[in-house]
């Protein structure tokens, strides 16, 4: 058996053996465990000879990045922009023009009163009156006008009465204010109440197609069919007066 080696030669050898690492843990630098067996020291010959012991080192481009992160210092801010003029804010952007209203006052487009047309050369005449001989109308003298009494549910002119028309259309002025106002009368039924207005329209028209033949202007004639509104007077009967500047001519 061989006897142990000097305490001084075992503290030698744990020296020499930790002042690499201790080296290596000051210069920043990972490293393994190392761990001392004292049996394989017990083992070793009266002077051995002293193996140091190499650390496992890291590669220093692996930690690089990593001391270099750690040591980065923190960006500062950024400035503020700066304004583009000392102090002013940017200037607005131009509004659009406004339209510009006018100054005189607009022209106005005249229009020409619309004239009717002419009645042609050769033109078909209106016409005739309905005239029977067999109608019992009958023709009385009025303040303003004619009074024209018919049979029942008669429309016709008869030839006297028809003459009458006549010369109240002759004898009443051609002034533009002249006017013949037609009102028809007619009594009625009382299953059929349309009839009145129906027989009153009737001698209205006969009575304005007699007038227009003799040569009255439509544009000067009324006509209005009353029916059973005949009031006073009797009801089959039209009335024929004649207003205007010429309105006593008739009499």
């Amino acid at each position: 058996m061989r006897p142990l080696p000097k305490p001084r030669a075992v503290s030698l050898i744990a020296a020499a053996t930790l002042a690499p690492i201790a080296a290596t843990l000051a210069a920043g630098v990972a490293f393994a465990q190392v761990t001392v067996d004292l049996h394989a020291l017990q083992a070793l010959p009266d002077h051995p000879a002293i193996t140091r012991a190499v650390p496992h080192r890291t590669s220093p481009a692996a930690s690089a990045p990593i001391q270099a992160q750690a040591q980065a210092p923190t960006p500062a801010p950024a400035p503020a922009a700066k304004l583009a003029t000392t102090g002013s804010p940017p200037a607005a952007a131009p509004e659009a023009p406004q339209p510009t209203l006018p100054e005189g006052v607009p022209d106005t487009a005249s229009i020409n009163p619309i004239v009717p047309p002419e009645s042609p050369a050769g033109a078909a005449p209106p016409p005739p009156p309905p005239v029977s001989a067999k109608a019992a109308t009958t023709v009385e003298a009025t303040t303003l006008g004619l009074r024209l009494l018919f049979d029942t549910e008669q429309s016709d002119l008869s030839p006297d009465s028809a003459g009458s028309i006549r010369e109240l259309a002759a004898k009443a002025p051609a002034g533009d204010d002249t006017t013949f106002n037609v009102k028809a009368y007619s009594p009625g039924k009382p299953d059929d109440p349309s009839t009145a207005r129906r027989i009153s329209l009737s001698r209205a028209m006969a009575v304005r197609a007699a007038l227009i033949a003799d040569g009255v202007q439509s544009s000067r004639i009324f006509v209005r069919a009353l029916g059973e509104q005949y009031g006073k007077g009797p009801p089959n009967r039209v009335d024929i007066d004649v207003t205007g500047s010429g309105q006593g001519a008739a009499q």
